[in-house]
């Protein structure tokens, strides 16, 4: 009867291994606090209206007349070698975007270069569409 009440007493002590709820466990070290980190500002842009770059705006063209631009594309083909200076005639129709129309009369003459007088001609005429509207 002895051990029985012996094991009984054992069993109601505690265990020296396991923690009881008055054994205290060890603090942690707490990590000091610390400042926040402020980021430094970008610095500030000058402001920009808000469409930058998502429109273009077309400069101002010059207005000229068709007789005066039919006159200018004249002028710069007279000054290729193998254009005639009689019987060539150029006109300038439509509004905007504007076209130029070369032909070559009977006082003229043969035209050997025709195809190349009315390719330069076109380019001309693409040059010129772009600094005046009729």
């Amino acid at each position: 009867m002895r051990m029985v009440q012996r094991t009984s007493m054992l069993a109601m002590a505690p265990n020296p291994s396991t923690p009881t709820v008055t054994d205290q466990a060890p603090e942690l070290p707490q990590p000091a606090p610390q400042e926040p980190i402020e980021a430094e500002k970008p610095p500030t842009l000058a402001s920009a209206p808000a469409n930058v770059g998502l429109t273009r705006t077309a400069p101002a063209k010059d207005k000229k007349a068709a007789d005066e631009l039919a006159a200018m594309i004249l002028d710069d083909l007279s000054k290729i070698q193998g254009c005639p200076k009689r019987g060539v005639k150029v006109a300038v129709y439509g509004s905007n975007p504007w076209n130029s129309w070369l032909s070559f009369g009977a006082d003229a003459g043969p035209v050997p270069n025709k195809a190349e007088l009315q390719e330069f001609c076109e380019l001309i005429t693409e040059r010129l569409k772009r600094l005046y509207d009729v």
